[in-house]
């Protein structure tokens, strides 16, 4: 097939057009935007639209199923993405209207979704769309899953738990599993490729204390939100325990050979290392969330004028649950840390997902691909600190990956935040990737 960046650029800013903005309150999701862009996903695929069987599960998300000949007796796949985005934020801050999909002259596309994550559900369509134009029919089943709530953590109605249970009604397990993730950097000690296998749980809870409230003008000591906000500096000042994971202690494994000084000295062997492991930790936000569950105060509210004192005062923290973690141990440890009068209550939340295996086929033909596009990449079994959809999807399969085998030039940036873009450049190398696990997993071993 073709690899061609332009068109895909052009495909991916009308993808970005659409405001698929999804919101906390279900209410409040624009679900005619989702509906736009099916109308011109089929416009821009009609091959996968022609080939494929489309579902339409919960509200909005999408299910195509290619049913291949079953010659090959393998389970079938599974390819994710969503549909959905975050807010803009302010418009102010865009060089380029968030939703103008702007394409400036070195091809760095602007847009609100442009990396997370709809180049990815282009890089899925984009392979499937040329494999059917050039007459590949594969020998087993291909599901691709879009959801459309991932960015609010599925919330009410998660539509990757609508899709996952109406795969196993129908007794439907995957061989593979490939979601948003990982790709492939160029470092100075050669590509690296982190092909994450497992990611956190994730909780949400909302603290809060009740007081009798009054005029500001005659305050006690202190009120329902002073009270709170010391309970929140005591939840952050007494932390879950650091701890080493076997997924963590693997990936620092593999990524020791090409980190450069004392932190790779200490990757080496992070078992024997772990007493300076810890206070590395313990000074660099970026280390911590890979060795301990952590909870952080987000959002807080109080009385609904500046003088009336709170009736209630109440916090929603946001946790992401290391792997062996539960919300049971979670909730234990806020027992154990606030006082009596700090009430909570889990507004959402899962614990974290299994691990998925490096010594599966799946895997090792995840590994091949990637070392076959990328000579001398370092392959990394990576762990998520975030969360993605596909956490859905591991009571189906053994082999669920985040990870897009793309390249990544570095100049994409900004997802969360204003001024999101990607390199369009590089598309073609997620595109590729999809093609060659398409072609190679019948054979796979």
């Amino acid at each position: 097939m073709k690899y061609d960046n332009a068109l895909f650029a052009q495909h991916l800013a009308g993808m970005v057009k659409f405001p698929t903005v999804s919101s906390a309150d279900p209410d409040k999701t624009r679900v005619d935007d989702f509906f736009a862009l099916h109308a011109y996903l089929e416009e821009t695929y009609p091959l996968v639209h022609k080939t494929m069987e489309k579902e339409i599960m919960g509200k909005c998300a999408l299910v195509f199923h290619w049913k291949g000949t079953g010659k090959s007796g393998k389970l079938p796949v599974l390819v994710c993405a969503h549909q959905d985005v975050v807010p803009e934020g302010d418009w102010q801050g865009w060089t380029y209207p968030p939703f103008s999909g702007h394409i400036d002259e070195e091809g760095i596309l602007w847009g609100r979704g442009s990396g997370d994550c709809k180049s990815t559900m282009l890089a899925e369509l984009e392979a499937l769309e040329g494999l059917i134009g050039d007459g590949f029919v594969p020998d087993y089943d291909i599901y691709v899953a879009f959801g459309y709530n991932e960015e609010i953590m599925g919330g009410p109605g998660a539509a990757c738990q609508i899709i996952a249970d109406t795969f196993k009604e129908r007794g439907i397990r995957f061989g593979l599993v490939l979601d948003e993730g990982g790709g492939v950097m160029q470092t100075e000690n050669g590509p690296v490729a982190t092909i994450n296998i497992g990611e956190k749980g994730y909780a949400d809870y909302e603290f809060w204390v009740e007081d009798k409230g009054g005029h500001a003008a005659n305050p006690p000591l202190h009120n329902a939100l002073g009270k709170l906000g010391h309970a929140m500096w005591t939840l952050e000042a007494n932390p879950m325990p650091l701890r080493l994971t076997e997924v963590v202690t693997n990936m620092f494994k593999a990524q020791a050979p090409i980190t450069a000084g004392e932190m790779g000295q200490l990757k080496a062997d992070p078992e024997a290392n772990w007493d300076a492991l810890r206070r590395i930790c313990l000074e660099t936000r970026e280390n911590n969330g890979f060795f301990r569950t952590t909870t952080t105060p987000t959002m807080a509210s109080g009385s609904a004028q500046a003088n009336i004192l709170p009736e209630k005062a109440a916090i929603i923290t946001n946790s992401r649950l290391l792997p062996g973690d539960t919300l049971e141990d979670l909730e234990a440890h806020f027992r154990a840390v606030l006082p009596e009068e700090v009430k909570f209550r889990l507004v959402k939340g899962h614990n974290p997902p299994a691990i998925s295996s490096t010594e599966s086929a799946g895997f090792r033909l995840v590994e091949q691909v990637t070392k076959a596009m990328h000579p001398g990449v370092t392959i990394v079994p990576g762990l998520v600190t975030g969360g993605t959809d596909s956490r859905y999807y591991c009571g189906l399969s053994d082999s669920v990956y985040r990870f897009v085998g793309g390249r990544n030039s570095g100049k994409g940036g900004g997802v969360h935040a204003v001024n999101e873009h990607v390199d369009t450049t590089t598309l073609d190398s997620s595109v590729e990737f999809f093609v060659r696990i398409f072609e190679g997993y019948a054979d796979a071993e």
